[in-house]
């Protein structure tokens, strides 16, 4: 009797797996719908009176202190992942931040099928938009990988939104540079770019730091002014010094490095790091 029970069971459990479908759910997007990350990068100081309670996007809340999230200067929206991006039909698209109940930026902007980056800057100005760049495939991968193979590179962008003062963009233009992790040359990150504006995606060696991982290592990096000097800089103890930093780049992520700040006065100058993928 008990052979003949466990029989009829698993004939009922084969049943059930052999009728089972596995859907994995998901929507489309039309192809006329615009996808976008919003930054908000004003030169001030980075405390709880300047984040922005709210942010409505053609009178629809997309982000709030009640919800997904404030957004705070030097940062975006939708954060807390990698590789969101918030949709709305493209074309004329207004931009409303919100402080309490105050409305503080009201913007309107023309939106692009596909995924963007908007970036405002001044809350008197219309925000700068910079295509994303998807799919996260760099112009010189074919090249790179010939000599590194797709298992050891990652991808950096950079975006110039630094000031000179409080309320002038610095007026040259940036060229960000990084140390090659195996070399130590020091090497052009795309062509120099002025304020608003952001190089190619470019790949990047990744010497990994320990063998038996996913692969990291730290890169070194520096800017150059228009005259080829490295850019001197305000630093937290008031002193004018070379800009230097170092990030760590995992293997296959899409990093944007976004240079913001003022280069003379405080809020001192930085690179904030955004991983596209």
């Amino acid at each position: 009797m008990k052979f003949i029970k466990y029989l009829i069971l698993s004939m009922v459990l084969f049943s059930s797996c052999d009728k089972h479908e596995i859907l994995y759910n998901n929507t489309l997007l039309d192809e006329n719908i615009a996808e976008f990350q919003l930054h908000y990068f004003e030169p001030i100081e980075n405390v709880a009176a300047n984040y922005i309670d709210s942010v409505y996007i053609n009178n629809v809340l997309y982000s709030s202190v009640n919800g997904s999230g404030q957004l705070l200067p030097y940062n975006g929206v939708p954060g807390g992942a990698t590789g969101r991006f918030f949709s709305v039909n493209s074309g004329n698209v207004n931009i409303k931040f919100y402080r309490k109940d105050n409305i503080v930026y009201d913007r309107d902007v023309t939106l692009q099928p596909g995924k963007q980056n908007i970036f405002v800057h001044d809350m008197t100005k219309e925000p700068i938009i910079i295509d994303n760049l998807y799919p996260y495939i760099p112009n010189d991968l074919t090249a790179t990988t010939t000599e590194w193979g797709t298992d050891s590179i990652a991808m950096v962008r950079f975006y110039n939104f630094l000031y000179e003062d409080a309320h002038t963009p610095y007026p040259g233009r940036l060229q960000y540079q990084y140390q090659d992790a195996r070399t130590k040359e020091w090497k052009n990150l795309g062509a120099a770019v002025a304020f608003g504006e952001a190089t190619e995606r470019v790949t990047i060696r990744v010497v990994k730091s320990i063998n038996n991982s996913s692969g990291y290592c730290r890169i070194d990096y520096r800017i150059l002014d228009e005259n080829g000097e490295i850019l001197q800089v305000l630093n937290s103890n008031n002193r004018m010094v070379d800009y230097s930093d170092w990030w760590n780049a995992y293997i296959g992520r899409a990093y944007m490095h976004i240079y913001s700040g003022i280069r003379t006065q405080k809020p001192v100058s930085s690179v904030k790091v955004w991983t596209s993928l």
